[in-house]
């Protein structure tokens, strides 16, 4: 089996599934949706839990087939000796009876050289950016609310990543999100319970990322 094809099917015979909604809101009324969620969630500590990640996607172009993405995403808070984590995620199953999208995915850690791994299995650079932000959970539920951005330059390993960074629209990317191992339609129905009660300050809804 071709190894870019082994490393992505490795352990399909346990799926993990990601049940997610997806939404966005104005910087200048992000602040409103986070108190409410700091009110809503399980807050023990009365500290929000925050994230500064920076993710590479590296694609595998298939002639004849769907092309094959793979993420590399490491803490810019844990550098000079961060954590580095591959992902695949995939396609948003079209199931329209499901009231949330639905994708498998998985996720593992791996060494620094990951990106040097990939490129000798034929994967190429796709694009790269930065999400900062806070998570906020409920139960099985985790809500993030990020501030996505990109580099003005690339390549340049002289500068600081914190100082070369351009966001990329004059909003916040919202995402509910709840990992599963199999279908549930009461997850769908506790992510939509809970989604409707952060209306009208935001609309989490299903994404179709194919239109």
């Amino acid at each position: 089996m071709d190894p870019a094809q082994l490393l992505i099917t490795q352990n399909r015979a346990f799926p993990s599934l990601e049940y997610v909604l997806q939404g966005s809101i104005q910087d200048d009324s992000a602040h409103l949706l986070k108190a409410r969620l700091q009110g809503l969630c399980d807050n023990i500590t009365g500290e929000v839990e925050q994230f500064d990640d920076h993710e590479i996607v590296h694609t595998l172009r298939i002639p004849g087939a769907s092309n094959v993405s793979l993420r590399v995403r490491y803490a810019l808070d844990d550098m000079p000796n961060p954590i580095y984590h591959l992902r695949y995620v995939a396609s948003a199953e079209l199931d329209k009876s499901q009231s949330v999208s639905v994708r498998q995915f998985h996720d593992c850690c791996v060494t620094k050289n990951i990106q040097s791994f990939l490129q000798e299995l034929g994967f190429m650079y796709d694009h790269e950016f930065f999400a900062k932000g806070d998570i906020f959970r409920k139960g099985r539920m985790k809500i993030t609310v990020a501030k996505i951005s990109t580099l003005l330059e690339r390549n340049r390993s002289d500068m600081n990543p914190m100082q070369i960074r351009r966001p990329l629209t004059a909003s916040c990317f919202v995402e509910m999100s709840l990992i599963g191992s199999m279908h549930d339609d009461k997850v769908a129905d506790e992510m939509k319970t809970f989604a409707e009660q952060l209306k009208p300050l935001i609309s989490l809804e299903k994404i179709d990322q194919k239109r």
